[in-house]
């Protein structure tokens, strides 16, 4: 299979998967519309719609594996020489290759039991088999392309020079020492290594997290080093057939969950959000409100990546968007370049808190949880991070010698008319979740229906860019799924053995107050989002520290939304912040340290946030409480 076959058979794959959540969000919208005009709805529509997102959300997996989007974290990649670099990058696509074989086998399987079953959804009544055959093959295809990619990186001439250095060495020695240990005990005496795990949990899955976090940092993509993980602990505890078909049969009832199109559904309200423009809009609409004020480009962009945010969902996105647009206006004005770094680096931070936000939805499918009830716990977070920015922004400007007032102030009325729609699509999405007339996957329906029109309607959906938008949205959804199904059996071998009972048990053993264990945890957040993206950071850490901290007494929407506050504020951290290296690359004239001096003074911000969160937990539950 060539190259260009295999890219454009992924890309009508993936066409076809984005088609039909378009053609699924605008079926839902249908039927919010006959509900609120006609006082009927579409029969069984949460039935139906879970079939076609579940094949939807499988056929973006081959694109994902061809485009190589897998999540790893490159801390360390510096150490790593070129030859050992391509190792790596063979090695891990080979183990995601095995991850999606193992997936598709066992999910084939599942579909057989099914037919032969002649199981069915409860009201229509339709077969539940066919989507299963779909949602294998379309992972058998993904596995194939990641054996190609192994093969093909394999197989590439070595043209860089470089050395591995010590700590290189010493991460893949250690790596490879635990793991071949583990591998010859299985093969010599697999009991023995059975009971080991089932007499000893607790050591025994403390050496699994050792092993995850030596394969993370050796950039062994999460997806299939937490999978894999999971699955042969899980192998150990009741045996490798009934551990393929848990993973089999949790990642189905995931895939045909009603609240699984939620997350493809607000990526492709941010692709089409983007496409149309928006962020421009909005900058525009914060320049018009602030730009008379001493600072108003600062205060600009830190309000428009608010609002950005609210159709991005993502915080480097955010950063990358409007270091673009806002940092050349800033340096025309006089801004410092630490300063002008700094308060987008921040403001980039907005866009994971402002629902809604991918982190927050990933972190709610995780445990479970509701979407629509964590989107609402953001809220007022997200205003107390803008308010705090302001007063940082306030606070600088006053002690600089900055004389920005905008003397070419842009007109109010034509940037209001302009943004109107957006703010008309935010308050319908938010506006309905909090009112009670949506669901969260209506209001992403809504959302990325309202952001299609809205595109179309400014002749911005060229045939280019319609791609654009198509392949943006596979492969997100490609990257955080399968982050998911690797979490999903990683999580239930982490339950197996029985790890959040004991460090519950532990924690409880000790005469130490629950909001000091509280703010242990919020430093140990700190550090992993300085150095991981929250994605990772969620998959690796949410199975055991969750329980830990509801076994406090702590609510869980309370800890999903102080958790991705902390992790944010880790983005701008220095020394290994992302979105400082981000705001970085958009300025390579800019020295990073100059980057990393301009954004303290919101970290220091961001301490204040973290530590009025801490103290006041209704600041995070009022809103929640006053939900229809």
């Amino acid at each position: 299979m060539t190259k260009g076959w295999a890219d454009q058979f992924s890309a009508g794959l993936s066409a076809l998967a984005v088609l039909g959540m378009l053609c699924g969000a605008l079926v839902i919208v249908a039927d919010v519309l006959l509900r609120w005009l006609a006082g009927s709805a579409v029969v069984a529509l949460n039935e139906v719609m879970g079939q076609v997102f579940a094949m939807a959300v499988a056929l973006t997996l081959p694109a994902g594996a061809v485009g190589r989007v897998n999540l790893k974290v490159d801390l360390l990649a510096r150490h790593f020489g070129p030859h050992l670099t391509r190792g790596l990058a063979v090695t891990g696509s080979a183990l995601l290759g095995l991850f999606f074989a193992i997936l598709a086998w066992k999910t084939w399987g599942l579909a057989v039991k099914y037919h032969d079953q002649g199981r069915q959804t409860l009201l229509l009544q339709w077969p539940l088999a066919p989507t299963y055959f779909v949602v294998s093959i379309a992972m058998g295809i993904a596995a194939l392309a990641q054996v190609r990619n192994a093969v093909h990186d394999a197989s590439l001439p070595q043209t860089l020079a470089g050395k591995t250095s010590p700590l290189g060495v010493a991460v893949i020695a250690t790596f490879a020492l635990l793991l071949g240990a583990a591998l010859v005990w299985a093969i010599t005496d697999l009991r023995g290594l059975s009971g080991f795990a089932q007499t000893k949990p607790a050591s025994f899955v403390l050496l699994a997290f050792g092993l995850l976090w030596l394969a993370v940092f050796a950039q062994i993509p999460l997806a299939a080093v937490s999978g894999l993980i999971g699955l042969g602990g899980t192998a150990l505890f009741i045996g490798a057939p009934a551990a393929g078909n848990v993973m089999a049969s949790d990642v189905g009832e995931f895939l045909s969950n009603a609240q699984v199109a939620t997350l493809p559904l607000f990526l492709m309200m941010g692709s089409f959000a983007v496409a149309a423009g928006i962020s421009d809009d909005i900058y525009r609409l914060a320049h018009a409100l602030l730009g008379r004020v001493r600072g108003g480009l600062a205060y600009a962009t830190v309000a428009g990546c608010a609002g950005f945010g609210a159709v991005s969902g993502s915080s480097i996105a955010t950063a990358a968007t409007f270091g673009r647009i806002a940092l050349p206006q800033m340096k025309a004005r006089g801004y410092a370049p630490s300063f002008a770094s700094g308060t987008v680096a921040a403001g980039g931070t907005l866009g994971a808190l402002v629902p809604p936000s991918g982190a927050i939805i990933l972190f709610a499918l995780l445990t479970e949880q509701s979407i629509a009830t964590l989107f609402v716990a953001a809220m007022v977070p997200a205003l107390l991070a803008l308010c705090l920015y302001f007063i940082t922004i306030w606070i600088v400007v006053r002690r600089s010698e900055l004389h920005d007032v905008s003397s070419d102030q842009t007109p109010l009325l034509p940037a209001l008319r302009a943004a109107l729609p957006v703010a008309l699509l935010f308050g319908a999405v938010i506006g309905g979740l909090y009112g009670g007339i949506f669901t969260a996957t209506e209001s992403a329906a809504v959302g990325a229906v309202g952001a299609f029109l809205l595109a179309a309607a400014r002749g911005r959906l060229s045939r280019d860019r319609f791609l654009s938008v198509m392949a943006e949205t596979t492969q997100t959804t490609a990257l955080i799924y399968g982050l998911i199904f690797g979490a999903l059996i990683f999580s239930f071998f982490v339950n197996m053995g029985q790890a959040p009972d004991m460090v519950t048990n532990w924690i409880g053993s000790l005469d130490t107050r629950p909001i000091i264990i509280l703010a242990t945890l919020v430093v140990f957040y700190l550090l992993l989002g300085a150095v991981m993206d929250s994605f990772a950071v969620m998959v690796i850490t949410v199975p055991v520290v969750t329980p830990l901290v509801t076994g406090l007494g702590y609510d869980i929407n309370y800890w999903g939304v102080l958790m991705l506050v902390v992790v944010e504020v880790g983005l701008i951290t220095p020394p290994f912040g992302i979105n400082l290296f981000v705001l970085k690359s958009l300025q390579p004239e800019v020295g990073i340290g100059k980057v990393m001096r301009g954004v303290l003074p919101f970290v220091l911000a961001d301490v204040v946030k973290v530590s009025l969160l801490l103290a006041f937990p209704a600041l995070a539950l009022w809103l929640p409480g006053t939900m229809q």
